[in-house]
């Protein structure tokens, strides 16, 4: 058995944490803090206030992300974040390129009904924290995301944008119009839950593992930050 961090360490000195969303809609950047409030030397224990967003670093996204009534973070069962998972390698991708449900097939992974499911490209771990990491993101089609639901995905890993670049969506699609990011519709609409900027993907060796998604049970959010992590040897590879 072997287990695999998939999780971004969060730091306060990361300048791109999250979606960059002065310059998409206009908010202003949240700050990560963490903050000491005591000390072994002083208090004769440790602790740390911290101020975090719920979409920056890997997170989750819940339904209610984007779908009214949809469920929040500390309703969503476990169940659906936990599992059988199969990856996709696309670590072939360069910057600013799209997977797409052609791409997806053309791997020839074989999925079941019920699989999360871990696409890989490498680009969290090249150029996470940079503004080009937002500004060259790869990122996946329409397509891909209906080829996906059409077999029956239970939840969707991944180190890249699940929809459209964020800084560049094509004509039509741009924030605040009805078809603004519709993968999130799709999947987010469907209580498929997008756990997002996962790192070190491209560790696992086997096609099939069991992963975990393990967020913090904020009440009432969208989504929250989350422990991410893969065990290789659980699962039959011979499927």
């Amino acid at each position: 058995m072997r287990i695999i961090d998939l999780t971004l360490t969060i730091d306060p000195e990361t300048k791109y944490p999250g979606f960059p969303r002065s310059k998409v809609y206009g908010k202003p950047e949240s700050v990560n803090q963490i903050t000491k409030v005591a000390s072994v030397e002083e208090n004769k224990v440790s602790s740390h206030d911290v101020l975090l967003s719920t979409q920056h670093f890997t997170h989750y996204d819940a339904p209610s992300h984007y779908i009214i009534g949809g469920l929040n973070n500390d309703e969503v069962p476990l169940d659906w974040l936990v599992g059988e998972a199969v990856v996709f390698d696309m670590m072939h991708k360069k910057a600013g390129e799209i997977v797409t449900a052609a791409d997806l097939e053309a791997t020839g992974v074989q999925m079941k009904k019920g699989d999360i499911v871990i696409i890989r490209t490498g680009w969290t771990d090249k150029m996470f924290g940079t503004f080009e990491f937002w500004d060259q993101m790869i990122y996946l089609s329409t397509d891909a995301a209906e080829w996906l639901m059409e077999r029956g995905i239970k939840s969707l890993v991944q180190d890249f944008m699940t929809c459209d670049s964020p800084l560049h969506p094509p004509a039509g699609r741009e924030w605040g119009t009805p078809n603004w990011s519709p993968n999130h519709l799709t999947f987010l609409g469907n209580n498929v839950c997008l756990i997002e900027w996962c790192t070190n993907l491209g560790e696992i060796k086997e096609e099939r593992v069991f992963l975990a998604c393990a967020p913090i049970k904020l009440k009432g959010t969208e989504g929250a930050p989350c422990r991410v992590f893969a065990v290789e040897g659980l699962i039959n590879n011979n499927y």
